[in-house]
């Protein structure tokens, strides 16, 4: 028996599974977790040695686990986009590992999201112009860490980190480089007129290579596993969700709801919003991701149950919130307590309860948020059914535990959704891009049986038509939201 290991670095944990390459059965499975830092507020950065020392101890885990059973012919990953740090000459880090969720450099992301040059970098690069990204990030360090930006030598994100350090070569696939807000999505290379703009060149960055691009593994590396074993570069966590659920076919989307949340479909062409509203990303060389991404996912559940139902466990909640009626009786929630990416793509705005009255319990609270989380989502999802129709979602993530949550996603939506047998499609997905870049296969289409669905969960028309009358609620009310945090609503 042979197995193909996928690594799912996310932003606060890794998940490490093993898989045999000819049913997709799940050998082992090893999760580890790590901090997130805030030196100062809006401020979210990660050690980077954390990171690489749980990838390792994870992959250590699973292949001891799986020795008995054969032989590992390769590792790849599936990982969090939007990090970067600053390296010097020696390859030491000057800074922490800047991540997604760092405001920073807010400021500097909305003066240039509305300038012509935020615009023309949007139509190359598909990267919505926001703090979360690379690119702002730089030009945050350029401005006020200027020692560190001048010491630097080459800027680089998390896998590249790892990569580094396993073999000592700084390379950066197209997919995760695509996410950064420097890389020409049509050309499949850095954007030179981006860098200009920033006063850098690609020889700060790392060579952008294929996803299936492989690099071999050396004798003591910090996996423990033989020399000459494939590591394969992979993809971003966002399009191997879509991979590792089996929406990559026209028809499908993927709703992705962890930490932070996402909707998202494949196209064999790029897709560009003129209102910068979305994204555009590669999953590899055929295959572009659209989508837009959510601050506010199941970290709101979280403060939720911890504020309003602490003595409570999840299910409880869950429990909760299925006694109340769909709209949870006029009862509002803009989940917008960490600031919003898409569609508004603002730091500044806000969230809040709306339509609050005396009849208004616990549990209405409970469904409100949940509904919130998915209102914000289909206003997401709208846009991307403007390009293509849509028969099914793939739902994953971890919201995926609660049948509630998923039937409430198809109903809000008015489309069936597929529940796959493992919520945690990163690894399934880099496992299947991994056993592409092995030769195992052809075509990612063969490994159909790595995205076997469980569920099906239909909607019902009625409780969907009462969404759409909340929905344009929700809409409506959003004018005034978004207006006090000075945001035009497009």
């Amino acid at each position: 028996m042979s197995f193909i290991i996928g690594v799912d670095i996310g932003t606060t944990n890794v998940k490490t599974t093993a898989f045999d390459t000819k049913t997709a059965a799940i050998l082992a499975s090893h999760s580890e977790g790590y901090e997130m830092l805030h030196p100062q507020p809006e401020w979210s950065e990660q050690n980077p040695d954390d990171i690489f020392n749980a990838v390792c101890h994870s992959i250590q885990v699973v292949s001891e686990t799986c020795k008995p059973q054969g032989e590992t012919i390769g590792v790849c990953f599936s990982t969090a986009m939007h990090s970067i740090m600053a390296m010097d000459e020696n390859g030491k880090q000057l800074t922490n590992l800047i991540i997604w969720a760092d405001n920073r450099s807010a400021e500097i992301a909305e003066k240039l999201r509305a300038s012509d040059e935020g615009k023309k970098m949007y139509q190359n690069n598909g990267t919505p112009i926001h703090a979360m990204t690379p690119l702002c990030k730089l030009i945050w360090l350029k401005e006020n860490e200027k020692k560190i930006f001048k010491a630097a030598k080459r800027f680089i994100g998390i896998k590249e980190y790892i990569v580094y350090r396993l073999t000592g070569n700084f390379v950066i696939d197209y997919s995760i480089a695509s996410a950064t807000g420097l890389f020409n999505i049509k050309d499949k290379k850095w954007d030179d007129w981006t860098l200009k703009q920033i006063g850098l060149d690609e020889s700060y960055l790392s060579e952008a290579v294929s996803p299936y691009h492989i690099e071999k593994l050396p004798a003591n590396n910090g996996f423990k596993l033989s020399a000459g074993i494939p590591l394969i570069m992979g993809a971003s966590d966002g399009c191997l969700a879509n991979l590792g659920s089996g929406a990559i076919l026209p028809g499908t989307m993927a709703i992705t709801i962890g930490t932070s949340g996402a909707a998202r479909i494949c196209s064999d062409v790029p897709y560009l919003d003129a209102n910068m509203r979305t994204f555009c990303y590669i999953l590899d060389e055929d295959t572009y991701v659209v989508g837009g991404p959510s601050n506010n996912g199941a970290v709101v559940f979280q403060w939720l149950k911890e504020t309003f139902f602490a003595d409570s466990d999840f299910n409880q909640v869950f429990d909760e919130a299925a006694k109340i009626n769909a709209g949870s009786d006029g009862l509002l929630f803009y989940p917008y307590l960490l600031g919003e990416r898409a569609p508004i793509w603002s730091s500044a705005v806000r969230g809040g309860f709306l339509g609050l009255d005396i009849q208004h319990t616990k549990p209405h609270f409970a469904r409100a948020v949940m509904e919130g989380i998915l209102l914000n989502l289909y206003s997401i999802g709208k846009i991307l059914l403007e390009t293509q129709k849509v028969k099914t979602i793939y739902a994953n993530g971890g919201f995926a535990h609660s049948p509630l949550w998923v039937q409430m996603l198809a109903d809000v939506f008015g489309i069936e959704v597929a529940l796959n047998d493992t919520v945690d499609t990163g690894t399934v997905g880099a496992a299947m891009m991994g056993l592409k870049a092995l030769g195992v296969v052809e075509k990612l289409s063969d490994l159909d049986y790595f995205t076997p669905v469980s569920t099906i969960f239909k909607v019902d028309k009625k409780v969907h038509k009462e969404y759409v009358s909340v929905y344009e609620k929700f809409g409506k009310s959003s004018i005034g939201v978004l207006a006090n945090a000075g945001i035009e609503n497009n």
